[in-house]
C-alpha cells in the first residue's frame, strides 16, 4: 500500500511536466563501424571466413583483371562498330530510320516525366558515384563506337528529352499521375503504329527493337491473362476451375521453344482457311500463352498468403466475393507478388532470344550473323558479348526499378 502517496508513474509524469529531461529519451545507437572492424566482423571472423574472402578475392581479381584485358587490350571492336545499327534496329530500312528516333524521342520524355512524377530524386553520395560512372562509361563507349555528327546531335536530343522530363514530372508533381498512366497505356499501340505504317511490316524489325517490341507485347497481354486465369483457378465453378488447371499444367510443362515451333509450323494449319495470322504474330501469342500460365501460378501463391481474416472482415462488410477478391485481396496478393512477377518479366525478355531459334532477325541472330562474315571470322566473342551486354543492361535496369517500387510499398516490411 502506498498510503496515499504518490505512485512511480505519478511521480516521473510529474517530472517530465515540470520540465526535466528523462534520464533515457531513446534507446543509444550503436556507433558505426569503422572500416578495419567491418573487415574483420564480415570478412575475418575465423579462420574459415578468412580463407574463404582470400580464394574468393583472388578469383574475381583474376576474372576482373582478365575481363578488362580483354576488353581493353586484346579485343577488337571492329564487328560491333561496322554492325551497330545492325544491333539495334535489324534490317530497319535506312530511309524509315527517323521513325525508331521518333519512337526514341517520344519514350525518353515519357520515361522522364514518370521517373520525375513517381520516383524520388537519389541524394546519396553512392548513388553521385554511381551515376557518374555509368555516365562516363556510356560517353566512353559511344565516342569509340559512333562516328556520326547526326547521330550524337540525336542522342542529346533524347537525353535532353529525358532531363527536361525528369524536370517536369518533379515540378508538377502528382498532378500528372493519371495522364502518365494513360500515356503508357497508349504508348505501346502508338509505337507499333508509329513504326510499321507505311510499307514497313513487322519482317522489317530486328535488333535489340525487336525483342524489346516482343517483350512489352507478351508481358502487356499476359499479366491481365494470367490474372483472370489465377482468379479463374480458384473459383467454385467446377467447369471454370478445371479449364484453368488443365491450360496453366498443360502450358507449364510444355517447353517454351517447342511452343514456338508450334505456333509457326501446326498452328497455321488449324486455322480455318483464308484466316491467318503473320508469323510474328503466332510467336508472341505463344509467349503469351506460356508466360500467362506462370503468371497464374504467381497469383496463386500471393493470394494463399492473404490471411483469412481478410476475407472474413469483407464478408462482415458485406462485400460480395468479386469486390472481397477485387478490392482486398487481389490488390495485397499483387503487392506480395511483385518481386517473383518482375523476375519472371525479366525471364521472359530473356527469352525473346529464343526468336533466332525461328529465323527472326532478333539481336542474338544478328550477332551471330555478324561473327559469320568473312571480314570478321574468329572475332566470335567481340560480336556475341554485345549482345549479352545489351540483355543485362536491359535486365539489370528493370531488377532496379522494381528494388525501387518494393522500398516504396514495404515489401517485406509490413
Amino acid at each position: 500500500m502506498n498510503g496515499g502517496g504518490a505512485l512511480p508513474g505519478d511521480l516521473e509524469r510529474g517530472v517530465i511536466a515540470a520540465g526535466e529531461e528523462p534520464v533515457v529519451e531513446v534507446a543509444p545507437r550503436r556507433p558505426p563501424l569503422t572500416p578495419n572492424e567491418w573487415i574483420r566482423r564480415n570478412l575475418f571472423s575465423s579462420w574459415f571466413n578468412g580463407v574463404l574472402t582470400i580464394v574468393s578475392g583472388a578469383l574475381v581479381l583474376f576474372i576482373g583483371f582478365r575481363l578488362l584485358r580483354f576488353v581493353f587490350v586484346s579485343a577488337d571492336w571492329t564487328v560491333l562498330k561496322a554492325n551497330l545499327r545492325v544491333y539495334m534496329v535489324g534490317r530497319f530500312p535506312q530511309e524509315d530510320i527517323w521513325r525508331v528516333w521518333a519512337v526514341a524521342f517520344f519514350l525518353a520524355m515519357l520515361v522522364g516525366v514518370s521517373r520525375g512524377v513517381l520516383l524520388p530524386p537519389s541524394r546519396t553520395r553512392r548513388g553521385a558515384y554511381v551515376r557518374a560512372v555509368v555516365a562516363v562509361v556510356a560517353v566512353g563507349a559511344l565516342v569509340y563506337l559512333v562516328e556520326s555528327l547526326l547521330v550524337w546531335l540525336l542522342l542529346a536530343i533524347a537525353a535532353a528529352l529525358f532531363a527536361g522530363g525528369v524536370a517536369a514530372g518533379r515540378r508538377l508533381g502528382r498532378r500528372l499521375v493519371r495522364p502518365i498512366l494513360i500515356a503508357w497505356l497508349l504508348a505501346f499501340p502508338v509505337v507499333v503504329v508509329l513504326l510499321s505504317f507505311g510499307d514497313v511490316g513487322a519482317d522489317r524489325w530486328g535488333g535489340m527493337l525487336l525483342n524489346v517490341i516482343v517483350a512489352v507485347a507478351v508481358i502487356a497481354l499476359s499479366f491481365p491473362i494470367g490474372i483472370l486465369l489465377g482468379l479463374g483457378r480458384r473459383s467454385s465453378l467446377p467447369a471454370v476451375s478445371w479449364f484453368c488447371v488443365g491450360f496453366i499444367e498443360l502450358i507449364r510443362g510444355v517447353p517454351l521453344l517447342t511452343l514456338l515451333i508450334f505456333g509457326r509450323f501446326v498452328l497455321i494449319l488449324l486455322l480455318p482457311p483464308g484466316l491467318t495470322f503473320a508469323q510474328l504474330v503466332r510467336a508472341i501469342l505463344m509467349f503469351t500463352l506460356f508466360s500467362s500460365a506462370y503468371v497464374a501460378e504467381i497469383l496463386r501463391g500471393g493470394l494463399q498468403g492473404v490471411p483469412e481474416g481478410q476475407y472474413e472482415a469483407a464478408r462482415a462488410l458485406g462485400l460480395s466475393t468479386t469486390r472481397t477478391m477485387a478490392l482486398v485481396a487481389l490488390p495485397q496478393a499483387l503487392r506480395s507478388t511483385i518481386p517473383p512477377m518482375i523476375g519472371h518479366f525479366i525471364s521472359v525478355f530473356k527469352d525473346t532470344s529464343l526468336l533466332a531459334a525461328l529465323s527472326f532477325s532478333d539481336l542474338l541472330f544478328t550477332a551471330r550473323r555478324a561473327s559469320q562474315s568473312f571480314e570478321f571470322v574468329g572475332h566470335q566473342a567481340e560480336a556475341l558479348l554485345p549482345a549479352a551486354f545489351l540483355f543485362w543492361v536491359i535486365a539489370f535496369s528493370i531488377s532496379r526499378w522494381s528494388q525501387r517500387v518494393e522500398t516504396r510499398l514495404g515489401v517485406g516490411e509490413r
